[in-house]
């Protein structure tokens, strides 16, 4: 075999390694996140194929080398699933203190407070269908922030998430928050034309950092992933931009290059 044979041989299975054992995005959820084609099922089948995630039941995690992936999602639309366990909140921990990220959207933003790095109280509520619109607005101060990309980022902005009310969800109203750094706004029109502008009040787009890590909540009207949201490619756009983030600044890449540049990564930006 002549070196540039040996060399196109080594990349493909460079590639290939990367892309089936390593650089996968751990989409949580188990047989009771599934209720029949509602905004967890919605929320999975695109994630698997936008983003070729991996599906991990929460009460595995325990068990798992969770360094494998560079992000967690961890989504709840359909229900509220309870407390974590101790076990699978120590493991979700250690992942992040060592430089892990996670995502957790709707019912899943409460975790937050659970996983002790969001000392405020949270709320669970819905689902409404109530003919509201609604979503997140750019802010002044994260403008800059890559969550943005593709969107205008004029200070203001406000970006349609949902067409109608919200899936089952959490946030941290009315600004109970005390940990986390607000990225976006809440805003929402009633059905009756009225637009009413929340500023920070509502939590329901937030970053944490824990240790090394980063962790990042959508909850409230942010992230309804429900069949009839008319504004779910506004949702996808903006899932994709926080999963980019994510990744970038996740310690966990297998094969990287200029720091935190990956195959599985450029994969994912380019789809």
């Amino acid at each position: 075999m002549n070196r540039v044979k040996f060399l196109v041989s080594l990349l493909t299975f460079l590639a290939f390694f990367v892309s089936s054992s390593f650089g996968k995005v751990a989409f949580i959820g188990d047989d009771g996140s599934f209720m029949g084609g509602g905004p967890n099922e919605e929320a999975y089948e695109w994630a698997k194929n936008q983003l070729g995630v991996t599906l991990v039941d929460p009460d595995d995690i325990p068990e798992l080398n969770l360094t494998q992936f560079p992000v967690l999602w961890w989504q709840e639309g359909d229900r509220d699933p309870g407390m974590i366990g101790e076990a699978v909140k120590e493991s979700i921990l250690d992942y992040l203190e060592k430089g892990g990220t996670l995502l957790l959207s709707a019912v899943a933003e409460k975790f937050a407070n659970e996983l002790g790095i969001e000392q405020g109280p949270f709320r669970i509520h819905g689902p409404t269908n109530d003919g509201s619109f609604g979503g997140t607005a750019v802010r002044e101060d994260t403008k800059d922030h890559p969550v943005w990309e593709g969107f205008d980022r004029t200070p203001g902005t406000q970006i349609i998430t949902s067409s109608d009310g919200s899936s089952k969800t959490s946030d941290y109203f009315d600004s109970l928050f005390m940990d986390a750094k607000t990225l976006g706004d809440g805003w929402r029109t009633k059905a009756d034309g009225q637009t009413i502008l929340y500023g920070d009040r509502v939590g329901a787009f937030l970053e944490w950092e824990v240790g090394d890590g980063r962790v990042v909540g959508m909850g409230w009207m942010v992230a309804n992933w429900e069949e009839e949201n008319e504004d779910r490619d506004k949702l996808e756009k903006l899932t994709k931009n926080i999963i980019n983030y994510l990744i970038e600044a996740s310690a966990f890449l297998a094969v990287s290059t200029e720091d935190k540049l990956s195959v599985t990564w450029g994969a994912i930006k380019e789809k």
